[in-house]
């Protein structure tokens, strides 16, 4: 078959289950707003919902990086991650101030959802 009738191959990054372009900024963009939220909740001292949004901010966070980032995506996906870097300072620097206090309630909804899954295999 000559080169130009070839079959188009689908680049590496843009399998069935890898986000496209526009879902990975919408998932960066996602990250940085939850991550702002979070300052501010610490700032607030509501440590349990602080808690809670950390679970999702990791899962959007594994969500962002479960594949190589689209081209297209490079630089909103690189400025959403060096501001959510920015606010992790904030984030530590709050979390240290009230270490005792974001340690309770991170294991207090761990313990619930540690309760949560149990309830959910032997309630079959």
């Amino acid at each position: 078959m000559p080169a130009d009738r070839e079959t188009p191959r689908v680049p590496a990054e843009r399998s069935d289950h890898a986000p496209d372009a526009a879902a990975r900024e919408r998932i960066a963009r996602q990250l940085l707003a939850l991550t702002r939220e979070m300052v501010e909740l610490g700032q607030a001292g509501d440590w349990p919902a602080f808690a809670a949004r950390e679970r999702e901010r990791q899962q959007l966070s594994s969500e962002l990086f479960a594949s190589p980032v689209p081209r297209e995506a490079a630089t909103v996906v690189a400025d959403c991650i060096r501001r959510v870097l920015d606010l992790d300072q904030e984030l530590f620097a709050l979390t240290e101030a009230h270490r005792d206090e974001a340690s309770r309630a991170l294991k207090d909804m761990q313990r619930g959802q540690k309760a949560a899954n149990a309830y959910r295999r032997f309630s079959r």
